[in-house]
């Protein structure tokens, strides 16, 4: 069964005869049209809300509702937060809650700039925030794709560009949550965004998923989370990319690509999975007790355990280096043509096969530099890369780590994927 679904091509890969989709040019900036979007991306950023729930007790005393590493629903926001702070208008948590203080960071901005001041992302202020924003507009673009894609509202690539599919899709969910249909993003986008992604996207995880069940917190002195700057950031940077993480350059700011490699740490060592280096992770960045590398094998390779959520990537020469990964929930989904599948990552001892340096469009999303693997599976970039099982069965990476993957492994090298696997090769197919 799995060999006659993927002759049609569904992970991504080319049938014989045929051609995979794939964007005609890598994702940029594109000024005020890449910031069309941004707002809601901020409630998606790949790692950027990070709440501080471990998700999936079901009691009253979480912190958020967020599960651990958030969700494509509230990642946006974060990336909006994180902007803003950037900017100098926002210096509060950036924990993917479209807040008043959101709200009159956006009015600074706007006031600043000589646009209405109104506290939403209409199109004026998305214009003027892309093009101050840098690279992370782009990322923003991406996440708000991701779940819109989700929510089965956009079917287009996930590219980061801004165009009338996505618009489109922002619009039927304001249409269909009875609020005003104008595409500009404020708090009742935000928040109808989160509910609906929350009730028909969501699934609540066991908390023996997400490591021990306590979030990471202590006394606001000991705790460091996304949006915190200064000497203890940058130790904390320079520490785990000690210990083979990648936080980013250690320059003290403790934004998405920091947060992700201390939720890959975090996998690693067992504990819970929010992105925040509190008190646990203090302790243990001192005495990782996280186990290595399965097995022997040939350099380069890379290996995916499926229980931790993590990938080892061991280049042909230097030290391994551990990436933040999502691979299969598990999940019944139905796929194009109305066919049920089960989100399934296959096991085993594999090989790159195939690489692609590019976005390559597939039926269930869109793979940023895919490498295949097994048939249709892939390793791959993707804007939403949260801290448990959530794709259709590839393996997924932040779009950050997947450039670095893709310059270290080379078509070959061997793969290898172990843990416990979620459904059966019988049932699974390949997918975003």
């Amino acid at each position: 069964m799995r060999r006659a679904l993927l002759r049609d091509g569904l992970g991504g890969e080319p049938r014989p005869g045929g051609t995979a989709v794939s964007s005609s040019n890598p994702p940029r900036l594109r000024g005020a049209m890449s910031a069309r979007i941004r707002g809601w991306s901020s409630t998606l950023a790949v790692v950027g809300a990070l709440a501080a729930s471990c998700g999936g007790n079901g009691g009253d005393d979480s912190q958020s509702a967020v599960p651990p590493g958030g969700h494509a629903a509230t990642h946006a926001v974060s990336h909006l937060q994180e902007e803003l702070a950037e900017l100098g208008y926002y210096d509060g948590p950036h924990d993917g809650v479209f807040s008043p203080e959101t709200e009159e960071a956006l009015k600074q901005l706007q006031a600043a700039e000589g646009v209405e001041e109104s506290g939403v992302l209409d199109t004026p202020t998305r214009a003027v925030l892309g093009a101050l924003a840098g690279r992370s507009d782009e990322l923003s673009i991406k996440a708000v794709q991701t779940a819109l894609a989700e929510l089965g509202l956009y079917d287009g690539l996930i590219d980061g560009d801004y165009g009338p599919a996505t618009e489109a899709g922002v619009e039927e969910l304001q249409r269909e949550a009875g609020i005003d249909v104008d595409g500009a993003f404020g708090p009742e986008t935000a928040a109808a965004l989160n509910e609906r992604y929350e009730e028909e996207v969501l699934v609540k995880k066991p908390v023996e998923e997400a490591g021990e069940p306590g979030a990471d917190q202590g006394p606001a002195s000991k705790v460091l989370e996304p949006g915190a700057k200064g000497g203890a950031v940058k130790r904390l940077q320079r520490r785990l990319a000690k210990l083979g993480y990648r936080p980013g350059s250690a320059d003290g700011v403790y934004g998405a690509e920091t947060a992700s490699a201390v939720m890959a740490f975090e996998k690693h060592e067992g504990l819970g999975r929010d992105g925040i280096a509190g008190p646990q992770v203090a302790a243990r960045l001192k005495n990782s007790r996280g186990k290595g590398l399965r097995r022997k094998g040939p350099r380069p390779r890379i290996e995916v355990d499926l229980n931790r959520q993590i990938a080892f990537v061991v280049p042909s020469k230097g030290k391994v280096t551990i990436l933040n990964v999502s691979t299969g929930s598990g999940e019944t989904y139905e796929g194009p043509g109305g066919a049920t599948a089960v989100a399934y990552t296959p096991t085993g001892r594999f090989s790159v096969y195939r690489k692609a340096d590019r976005i390559v469009e597939a039926p269930l999303g869109s793979l940023y530099k895919p490498l295949y693997f097994d048939e249709g599976w892939a390793v791959h970039g993707a804007a939403s890369v949260p801290g448990y099982p959530a794709s259709h069965g590839c393996v997924r990476t932040s779009d950050y780590d997947q450039d670095f993957v893709f310059r270290k492994i080379p078509k070959g090298a061997a793969v290898f994927v172990y843990g416990a696997r979620r459904g059966t090769p019988e049932q699974g197919r390949p997918g975003f």
